[in-house]
């Protein structure tokens, strides 16, 4: 490795260090880089003059410390911002957060599933533009963006769903949001994102899981294989509903139906369902049954085939948890063989899919630090994929 690239190998480990852990003092830095002191200094210099780090001094009239103070240096979480965006059947979020993934502004648009796809990219790009135009934010200052759709998402960007939201199929939606940043954009489908999500959120040293995830009418997969999100050969993993012999296609219920969207026709009968079998009300208790019932070939299928220590309840069966795990158990108990894979409820709730946009964002600008980590982090030259 010639001097330039060794350069800029070790300022990138550098600036990947602060960023997981500010701040860090200069020997917190020697020990993790394994770089002299002089090299790290020359490093921090062009970091700060990058707009990436700051160093942090001490409060003023605060005790002093004898001897000599260690320099400390802290990630500038505030340099830069990420954008997330998640389009649903039903409505489309945008959130805004900076560097750290942490929350500055959200706009939200309701709309009915028969939406048309012109007039639904026609919402994506007035809630981005006034997002961004009402934090102040240059689409520049945008340095990693992730929008989670449903559907596959094709290794080349193209998103295919020819059913349920009319003409959202063939196109890419990263060019779109291309229009209105100028950072790479990740378009993912949602199952996957809230897998990813559900990773981000766990301590417990778990590195295989299947995420189902509903968002009241459709089911989709999340895997989540040694640790890594598995996306199967162009994008195709996870994709259920299109393997009819495990019945999830069947899987359509009135206490899924309506439930996530509070504004929905359906919702208000949803939620007296709910509430109702919440009350042990035995009709409402059966409709609960019936869907344990109809999840269940495709839970033992994957606990048999892929083995994972977890199978995860998300999005709508997230919100009924409560009332799905005890009757999955019933349901499950009668296999002839006890399964080794747990069901559980996810640890995100609804949040989750925004959590795995999030999480992509921090991956991409990661990645992005080997290209930029000595450029001012709204000068950094991207090339955009479809």
């Amino acid at each position: 490795m010639d001097h330039l690239a060794m350069r800029q190998h070790n300022a990138t480990s550098t600036l990947d260090v602060l960023y997981r852990r500010s701040p860090a003092t200069m020997a917190d830095l020697q020990a993790e880089l394994r770089l002299s002191r002089r090299t790290l200094e020359l490093i921090l210099d062009d970091l700060m003059r990058a707009g990436w780090v700051d160093e942090v001094f001490p409060a003023a009239g605060g005790p002093r410390p004898k001897g000599r103070p260690a320099r400390v240096f802290a990630f500038r979480y505030d340099a830069g911002s990420l954008l997330a965006v998640q389009l649903d059947a039903g409505a489309t979020t945008v959130t805004l957060t900076d560097l750290a993934a942490d929350e500055v502004r959200v706009s939200h648009e309701a709309m009915p599933i028969e939406t048309s796809r012109e007039d639904r990219l026609a919402s994506l790009r007035r809630l981005v533009t006034g997002l961004l135009a009402s934090a102040g934010v240059d689409r520049s200052d945008v340095l990693a963006a992730t929008v989670s759709t449903p559907g596959i998402v094709h290794d080349d960007g193209t998103v295919d769903l020819p059913f349920t939201m009319p003409g959202w199929t063939g196109f890419s939606l990263a060019a779109v949001l291309a229009e209105h940043v100028d950072c790479p954009v990740t378009v993912e489908n949602d199952a996957k994102l809230a897998a990813l999500g559900e990773k981000w959120s766990r301590e417990d040293g778990i590195e295989n899981f299947a995420y189902l995830f509903s968002d009241g009418d459709r089911i989709g997969l999340g895997l989540v294989l040694g640790g890594e999100l598995y996306r199967g050969v162009d994008g195709n993993a996870g994709e259920i509903s299109w393997a009819p012999a495990l019945g999830i296609s069947h899987v359509h219920s009135p206490l899924l139906h309506g439930l996530p969207d509070e504004s929905g026709a359906d919702h208000d009968t949803a939620a007296a369902l709910v509430d109702a079998a919440r009350a042990g009300d035995p009709g409402a208790l059966a409709e609960v049954g019936r869907v344990a019932q109809a999840l269940a070939p495709a839970i033992t299928t994957l606990s048999w085939v892929l083995a994972p220590e977890e199978v995860v309840l998300g999005g709508t069966l997230g919100l009924v948890q409560d009332l799905l795990l005890p009757a999955l158990d019933e349901v499950l108990a009668r296999n002839d063989r006890p399964l080794r894979t747990r069901v559980v409820g996810s640890r995100f709730g609804e949040r989750a899919v925004l959590a795995g946009c999030l999480q992509m964002c921090v991956e991409t600008l990661r990645a992005g630090f080997a290209e930029g980590a000595e450029t001012r982090p709204g000068d950094q030259v991207v090339e955009q994929e479809a």
